[in-house]
């Protein structure tokens, strides 16, 4: 199914991409917020990319999980950013105002 959610981590020496697809809402956003933790948690990281290239619907929920994600990221010192932009995911941090997370 298109929309299911899932979500992959590539590793490489101090940079990891989460990358997700299908949904991302209240119900699948704790599975997201998880595995970025999970990335932050590795020593030696210099950097997160959340790809976003293959969600299908990001909804406020989902908005608050890359919010929160980017605020841990910042605590661990790690630099956080959203990388390819669905559409869909794309007409929403535009709304919201949060374009900036993808630079």
């Amino acid at each position: 199914m298109l929309d299911e959610f899932a979500v992959r981590v590539d590793d490489w020496a101090d940079e990891a991409t989460v990358a997700v697809s299908g949904v991302v809402d209240v119900d699948s956003g704790n599975r997201l917020f998880d595995a970025v933790a999970d990335v932050l948690a590795r020593d030696g990281l210099r950097r997160v990319v959340v790809d976003l290239g293959a969600v299908t619907l990001l909804d406020a929920a989902g908005v608050g999980v890359l919010l929160a994600a980017r605020n841990r990221a910042r605590t661990a010192g790690v630099r956080f950013r959203v990388g390819r932009l669905s559409e869909p995911a794309r007409d929403v941090l535009a709304v919201v105002g949060l374009l900036d997370l993808a630079n």
